[in-house]
């Protein structure tokens, strides 16, 4: 049931953010046993206390890790525990004397060997993050590099932290194999609202960066959005309010804009606004890293918030840019940052703001039930594989480019042809709808550049919006909203052919490769059965030049009629 902020009295306005500091749990669902669930994901709203309580902790053993001379931090984590370090590392970079921050958040098997090959172990600490313990990826990884390390060091334990509930096996694990330290985080806080945790501020913290200063400024948004702040001033509830009143619309494309020292900041905001509100076939969909244009090439569906940093020469903001799109009647909400540490306040801006939009759409922002579909077609073509020693999977190869590929069971019709499958797709796709670009690859500027072109020159030529997200990181962040929210989408997934032999995982059976690959397969396996509009690639060892070539079927495709 949607609530339409517009036709809401202000009293009722004030009954929300009321029943929302009141942590009421019926402000997202009716169901008695769903409000238990949701119950227990409520801590990131008094987190910000229990964290000051531990920041000198925090901080201390930051600077043990510092005089210890450790010079790289490799966080293995996905989602959730990955994104925010991401973000902030991307934003600060490490402080003078402190060691570098690498997130490993993939299965991309070169992705993993680089960290291997690169740094001496005997400086490196790797930090598992993980809520459940369970997560497969940082498992995978830490089975892969602790025999590593066990031949390298006297004490591998020690190169070792974990950031996990109570009680999971990751603490066991930890505890099991000496780890240096071990931080449980409150169990109340899904993964997407720990930013101001343990999950966002070690990391951090072992950069140098001033976690003081992050968790005052969310403490001073936290006032901004208080019951006492007047509705036209309380800027959770405003922004939460801009959220659903265009979302309830079906102006379901929300693009992020930001001046360039934030800009990775989208990363994280993607992944929260996706996997909150993309359910039931609605929500928001983020547009993140999308270049710009004129704004008649963007459909009626698109919302824009401009995120905008002090100090910023105009030359080299998008101020321009944005008035262009409000002289086009677009929405648009800004948003105003001080400087690089304002980023502590939009954590709790935007976790407030996209609990009450999932509140005005009628849906429970706090679970994920549509992302376990891919877990599964994954497990289940790993265990084939064992069993196998192959993979179930056969391309078909179109009969011009000789690109391998598959096509989901909507497009059967067309699996023999590629520049057909792909014709079929933009016959159907909307202007309103999005196409996304799902890359199993390494982390790549130019890989990301290649595919960039090709979005813009979809929106150009067809008027949708397009996202990217790499795989397996995707399947944790905008995954939901891919499977759970509209409907009006299609998928490009791309996979690539060996280099070379990989080495086993220990005691998993397969190699990184295998599973990424699997990964791939079982998402375009659930996007399938979704009855989802999908072509899978399966692009040579050298992915540059297949995605170049890819390209061009891909520009034919879209103006052939």
């Amino acid at each position: 049931m949607f609530h339409r902020p517009s036709y809401l009295s202000n009293i009722e306005k004030k009954a929300v953010i009321y029943r929302f500091w009141e942590k009421d749990t019926s402000l997202w669902a009716k169901d008695l046993e769903v409000q238990k669930q949701i119950k227990d994901r409520l801590g990131w709203l008094d987190v910000i206390p229990k964290m000051r309580e531990v920041q000198e902790e925090i901080e201390g053993f930051a600077q043990d890790v510092r005089r210890r001379g450790i010079k790289r931090i490799v966080l293995l984590g996905m989602g959730g525990s990955s994104l925010c370090p991401l973000v902030l590392s991307q934003v600060f970079g490490p402080q003078e004397g402190f060691p570098i921050l690498k997130v490993l958040d993939t299965t991309d098997p070169d992705e993993v060997e680089n960290v291997a090959r690169s740094g001496s172990w005997n400086s490196t600490l790797f930090l598992m993050a993980s809520k459940s313990g369970t997560t497969v990826e940082p498992n995978a990884l830490f089975n892969y590099f602790w025999p590593l390390l066990e031949n390298e060091v006297s004490d591998p334990g020690s190169h070792f932290v974990a950031i996990t509930d109570p009680g999971t096996p990751l603490e066991k694990l930890g505890n099991h194999h000496g780890f240096l330290k071990i931080f449980l985080n409150p169990s109340d806080i899904g993964g997407r609202y720990s930013a101001l945790s343990y999950f966002g501020l070690v990391p951090v913290a072992l950069l140098g960066v001033d976690i003081g200063r992050l968790l005052q400024r969310a403490e001073e948004m936290v006032s901004k959005c208080g019951q006492a702040m007047p509705l036209d001033k309380n800027q959770g509830y405003m922004l939460g309010e801009f959220l659903g009143e265009f979302g309830v619309q079906s102006r379901d494309k929300l693009t992020i804009l930001a001046d360039s020292p934030i800009k990775p900041f989208g990363l994280w905001l993607e992944q929260l606004v996706a996997e909150s509100t993309g359910k039931e076939t609605r929500g928001l969909v983020p547009i993140v890293g999308e270049s710009t244009g004129i704004p008649g090439f963007y459909g009626g569906e698109r919302i824009f918030v401009y995120l905008r940093i002090k100090g910023i020469q105009e030359k080299d903001s998008l101020q321009s840019f944005v008035s262009e799109l409000r002289e086009a009647y677009f929405p648009v909400y800004e948003l105003w940052l001080e400087d690089l540490y304002d980023l502590g306040a939009q954590f709790f801006l935007w976790e407030m703001a996209t609990a009450l939009a999932s509140h005005f759409f009628g849906v429970n922002p706090f679970d994920e039930p549509d992302v376990r579909r891919s877990k599964e077609k994954t497990g289940a073509i790993l265990d084939f594989y064992r069993a196998e020693g192959k993979m179930p999977i056969k391309f078909w190869v179109d009969p011009n480019s000789k690109m391998h590929f598959r096509a989901s069971e909507v497009l059967a019709s067309s699996m023999k042809s590629l520049p057909r499958a792909m014709r079929d797709i933009f016959n159907v796709l909307p202007t309103w709808g999005y196409l996304a670009f799902l890359p199993y690859l390494p982390y790549d500027p130019e890989m990301e550049a290649i595919i960039g072109e090709m979005r813009y020159f979809v929106r150009e030529e067809k008027g949708c919006a397009t996202t990217m997200g790499y795989g397996p990181r995707y399947l944790h962040s905008t995954g939901q909203i891919y499977k759970g929210g509209p409907s009006s989408a299609a998928f490009l997934i791309f996979t690539r052919k060996r280099e070379k032999e990989y080495p086993e995982i220990p005691d998993f059976g397969v190699s990184f490769w295998h599973i990424q690959f699997a990964q791939a397969v079982g998402d375009f396996e659930a996007l399938s059965d979704a009855r989802f509009r999908a072509i899978h690639v399966h692009l040579p060892s050298d992915y540059r030049l297949g995605l170049r070539d890819f390209s061009k079927v891909l520009s034919r495709s879209v103006r052939m009629k």
